[in-house]
């Protein structure tokens, strides 16, 4: 077998670091994309608020300030620092932002039929007012359980 080899360098063009930043399309894309770091940041948070909470001590027949300090102290000092609560809103509005281009996005990616007997597809507005309605359900859901529950 004989093979042949090529000694022509390829060409390959010199590419920008911010060739994304010149084109609408990809600049959105990519600023969805780094939504992802936002949303390790809210689970990491997650994550030391219920390990906080694990180093409660629960042997204690009554809660009292030292037996919950590690929860207190996640909840006071971490949550509340300033810079933690600029992250929060940052985080709050990136996620936003994730969810209504993923709302955008999920008429063109899902196919839903009006029934089995034809191909005519459900308006995009619908599935799209679905979407935002079980959001807005669920929000509100959620609050209202928070608010009832607070003493």
């Amino acid at each position: 077998m004989s093979q042949t080899n090529s000694y022509r360098k390829p060409y390959n063009p010199p590419i920008d670091k911010t060739w994304w930043a010149k084109h609408p399309f990809y600049f959105r894309y990519m600023l969805r994309e780094g939504t992802s770091f936002a949303a390790v940041f809210a689970g990491l948070e997650i994550m030391l608020g219920v390990f906080m909470f694990a180093l409660c001590d629960f042997t204690a027949p009554v809660a009292t300030a030292q037996s919950t300090a590690p929860y207190l102290w996640f909840v006071q000092e971490f949550l509340g620092n300033p810079l933690v609560l600029l992250i929060n809103v940052a985080v709050l509005g990136a996620a936003l932002f994730h969810a209504v281009t993923f709302f955008a996005l999920m008429p063109k990616a899902v196919r839903v039929f009006m029934n089995k007997t034809t191909t005519e597809l459900v308006p995009e507005m619908m599935v799209q007012g679905a979407l935002y309605a079980a959001f807005g359900g669920a929000t509100v859901v959620i609050l209202a359980l928070a608010f009832l529950t607070m003493p």
